[in-house]
């Protein structure tokens, strides 16, 4: 049977298929074609869309930038006690969202 080769690194196809490892960038190139094909059948698609919060996860985002909004416009305003307040439940969420792996 035929397998094809990356001309630069001599990576086999057949290699490629048994340890999804390619040897070199020009290893995308040569074999185009089947990386699209298995990326298409693992991930269902051929280019990365992210992750994609769930809803408590988007308020808990939207409360963190409402709260450093907040925070900045005392310091501007000279609200220092309210901005230290701010510094403290920015430090709680900023925690949560850490554990939850958002930032």
């Amino acid at each position: 049977m035929y397998d094809k080769y990356c001309k630069t690194c001599r990576t086999s196809l057949s290699s490629f298929y048994s340890t999804s490892m390619l040897g070199c960038p020009d290893c995308y190139k040569a074999f185009e074609p089947e990386i699209l094909s298995a990326l298409t059948k693992i991930q269902g698609r051929t280019f990365h869309v992210g992750k994609s919060p769930n809803n408590a996860d988007r308020e808990l985002l939207l409360e963190y930038q409402t709260l450093l909004k907040e925070k900045e416009y005392a310091g501007l305003e000279g609200r220092f006690a309210d901005m230290h307040a701010l510094a403290e439940q920015l430090n709680v969420l900023k925690e949560e969202l850490k554990s939850r792996g958002l930032i």
